[in-house]
């Protein structure tokens, strides 16, 4: 996982340097609206039982949980304890899982990126 953030970190500076000239992250605005949008459609396709790739090249989602074939049962998207950090959004959201027929639930940190793609990976 670290090695697919990494290289989603040298992509997003690449790209950042070709198209920008000098350009950095903190140049790349965050659109709340498809932020949040964006987060919900993941979710739901999720739940839906979509993989990340299904969503691609729309929205492009890291998560080692819905890789590895987790089924996504609901969520709930806390807004009222988002946090922005002017390229990202940071977005706590409470998961229920069915794994064998046995549900339990998980919290995480969802950081959405708007530009210059929409990305989605936990904290």
């Amino acid at each position: 996982m670290f090695a697919f953030r990494l290289f989603c970190g040298l992509s997003l500076c690449l790209i950042s340097n070709l198209s920008g000239c000098g350009s950095s992250a903190r140049d790349l605005p965050l659109d709340l609206e498809v932020a949040h949008v964006s987060l919900d459609k993941a979710m739901q396709a999720w739940v839906a039982g979509q993989k990340p790739v299904d969503l691609k090249p729309e929205i492009v989602v890291g998560d080692s949980a819905w890789d590895s074939g987790k089924t996504l049962v609901s969520y709930e998207i806390l807004t009222a304890e988002e946090r922005s950090d002017g390229t990202n959004l940071h977005v706590p959201v409470k998961r229920k899982f069915n794994t064998q027929g046995k549900e339990t639930e998980s919290r995480v940190v969802y950081i959405v990126g708007t530009s210059p793609v929409i990305t989605i990976f936990p904290e």
